[in-house]
């Protein structure tokens, strides 16, 4: 079935700040189901356009219709990755553009949930369970090196060796191993791709 995806630009005119204006927001819609985000755009109540969805500021309207764009492009990209979209996962995947985990923990936690949403409708219940103990063995690993956590820019290719051997050293099968590290490699394609890094310091 085919999903409905809508959009719309609305503000809250009781909400108004203490300079006269009032954000400017974007509901999500899809399937029925809707979630909220802010655009980062204001305007004074009077200048707002309910009918258009706009304001009269040609600029703010202009930074406006690039937000939808962004939305919409978003929507695509998570449409053809997961092969199914919530109004959730979108807004939370929006806040990620804007403010990316920068670190290796915080970057495997926000994969493993968007995996979570998916289950039912993309993802299958037991590939969500293999990547919930591909992340708990990242988290025992990072522990072991007594870290709370790792800035992604600083991982070299010592760190995959380094997990390796701690993934080993703990007797597990070879299938296994492999499999956690397949995750950690994914987490550095997945910085590439939010710009946190510019190549996967995993490969030769």
């Amino acid at each position: 079935m085919r999903s409905t995806f809508k959009t719309l630009f609305y503000i809250n005119r009781q909400k108004t700040k203490a300079n006269g204006l009032t954000s400017i927001l974007c509901r999500i819609t899809i399937d029925g189901k809707n979630s909220v985000i802010t655009t980062n755009e204001e305007c004074k109540p009077t200048e707002w356009n309910t009918k258009q969805g706009a304001t009269t500021n040609k600029k703010t309207n202009l930074r406006l219709q690039s937000f939808r764009e962004l939305v919409e492009k978003t929507y695509q990209e998570l449409l053809l990755k997961d092969g199914v979209v919530s109004a959730e996962l979108l807004k939370n995947r929006l806040q990620g553009i804007a403010t990316s985990p920068t670190t290796l923990l915080e970057l495997s936690n926000t994969e493993l949930q968007s995996v979570k949403e998916g289950v039912g409708k993309s993802k299958a219940e037991g590939t969500y369970t293999n990547l919930f103990y591909a992340n708990r063995m990242l988290c025992e690993f990072i522990k072991d090196l007594e870290s709370k956590d790792i800035e992604i820019r600083s991982i070299t290719e010592e760190l995959f060796e380094e997990y390796r051997f701690f993934l080993k050293k703990k007797g597990l099968k070879g299938s296994s191993i492999n499999n956690y590290l397949c995750w950690l490699s994914r987490l550095m394609f997945r910085a590439v791709s939010q710009r946190i890094i510019r190549y996967n310091p995993f490969e030769h």
